[in-house]
Formats: structure tokens, sequence, C-alpha cells
């Protein structure tokens, strides 16, 4: 347990990162292994983890004492918490999606285990039929007219709180990899997976030029002008005013990341002590922009 306090939906580094609590709920699926019969919960990986574990789960009506009594309880326990935190944090699609995928795999690992009671196969069946209806309704919801009008609300709002510092408690690159993932975590990046051709070109090229934007106007310099990638690009920033779960909430949004895939975004998020090979020592707003948008929006691994 970390000394530190729970981070909640409330807490300020959530307010700024409304992504994270997405992303808590999938890894949280992905922590659960049947086939082991043993429960990761995030407990053990990092601190920050450990902390959105106790926020998102200890926090509210339920005891801490009684929460971690449910979770001893095993697969069946941990069911009930995805079946509450699923309803409660994921909203996207993206979220909803990959957690549908888990539960899926879970079911079969279940049916290979002869140890497991008739109720966890009836809940895991449940479970999956409600998070089935989930992408259901929300791939409907991406292909009505009125989505696009979220879809550029999501983009003005995302740009908007860069725009008025909220991001500035992150590293020049880290602004925009913080953007970036607000968005694809959101409707805007439920719309781009579902949009083909020209469409999702024209998407893209706008949230670049806006990127571009941000960061020229960031780091003072011209789209195409290059900084030093370590001592301007991912420095990170300092003063009373600068969230003390900055650097952490990025590292955690990024750990799936490999440096041979995603060199700009594994760099951006980990700030490894050496660089991956394929990251450019000098960089520009240009093609910082670019390159972290096509590692988070046109790698198939990561969508």
């Amino acid at each position: 347990m970390s000394e530190q306090q729970p981070i909640t939906q409330q807490s300020e580094i959530c307010q700024v990162l409304t992504c994270l609590p997405e992303k808590f709920v999938v890894d949280f699926a992905n922590g659960i292994d049947v086939a082991r019969e043993r429960q990761a919960y995030l407990k053990g990986r990092t601190g920050f983890a450990a902390r959105l574990f106790d926020g998102f789960t200890g926090q509210g009506a339920r005891h801490q004492a009684e929460i971690n009594a449910s979770l001893t309880d095993g697969v069946e326990g941990a069911l009930n918490w995805l079946k509450d935190l699923s309803q409660s944090l994921a909203s996207s699609n993206l979220a909803i999606a990959r957690v549908n995928d888990r539960v899926n795999h879970l079911k079969l690992d279940v049916a290979r285990i002869a140890t497991y009671s008739i109720d966890t196969r009836r809940q895991l069946e449940n479970l999956a039929d409600r998070l089935t209806e989930r992408c259901d309704n929300l791939d409907q919801q991406v292909a009505r007219i009125d989505f696009v009008q979220r879809v550029q609300l999501h983009l003005d709002m995302v740009f908007n709180k860069w725009g008025a510092g909220r991001f500035n408690s992150f590293s020049l690159s880290g602004r925009c990899y913080a953007a970036l993932e607000e968005l694809r975590w959101g409707a805007f990046g439920d719309y781009c997976r579902q949009a083909t051709g020209d469409d999702r070109q024209r998407l893209l090229e706008n949230l670049s030029n806006r990127v571009i934007t941000h960061l020229a106007n960031d780091c003072n310099v011209t789209r195409k002008e290059r900084i030093a990638t370590r001592e301007r690009w991912l420095e990170k920033p300092v003063g009373r005013d600068v969230l003390p779960e900055a650097s952490e909430s990025l590292a955690y949004l990024g750990d799936e990341h490999e440096p041979q895939k995603s060199p700009f975004v594994f760099a951006v998020s980990q700030v490894p002590d050496e660089l991956p090979l394929h990251l450019p020592r000098l960089n520009s707003p240009e093609r910082m922009s670019e390159a972290m948008i096509s590692e988070l929006f046109l790698e198939v691994a990561h969508v």
C-alpha cells in the first residue's frame, strides 16, 4: 500500500487526464488470471497504479476492509468488481471493447478448467452479454450524424484545456502525448477507429495541425525548427504548480508501448536513461506531432 493518498476521479490529475479511469478498468480486467487462479489487481505494479486501485475501489460507500475481503474470494470477487468498475468508470468504445475481449478470453480459460463453478461461468456469460450490448450501442452512436458534433466538441475541449495551461505539469512533448491520449480514449478516438478513407485522413490532418500549433507556441519555435530532444522536449517542468503525479501518470498511460515499435511515445512517457535508437536527438514540432499521431492512431497494435 502506498503511503500517498489514493487517486480518485475527483483528484486533480484525473481532471486533467480523464482517460486514466478508462485505462485502469482495462488493466484491472487484464489482471484477472483464472488459469493461474490468482488476480494481480495492479497492486504490485507501480505506486501510481496502486493509488489508482485504492482510489477507484477503496473510496465511497464501501470500506477498504470489505473490498479487500471480496478480492480474496477469488475470481468471483474480481468479476463482481470488474462489472462495477466497467459500469462506473469506462465510457469509451476503446475501453469497453478491450474489457469485452478480455472477458471473452476468460470465458475460454474457465471452460478449460473444471474446478470453476456454474455460478462463475454464468457470471462471465452475463458480463460478456452486458459488455457486448454496450459495444453495440456505442457502435450505433458512432454511426449517427450527431456523433460528429461530439467528436468536434471533444477535440475543442482537449485543445482548450491545453491552451489554458492545464497540461503545463508535463514536459513539452508530454503535453502532446497527454492531449493525444485524451483524444484516443474518448469520442475522437472512437470515431477515428470507425472512419475510413478521406474522412479519417482529414480528421488526422486537422489533429496534426492543431498539435503543431500548440507545440510551436509552447516551444517558441517555428513548426520545422528542431530543438534538442533530451534537453528540451523531455525536460520536466518544475515549480509549485506542477502536479506531483504528472510524470507517473504519463508513465502509467504509456506502459504498454515498446521502444522499437513506438519510440516517440515510449521516450515521452517513460523518459528512459537511454533513448530509443530510432528517436531523433533533434526534433521539430512537426516531427514530434506526426510521429506520435502515427504511433497512437495509425499503428494497428494500439487500436
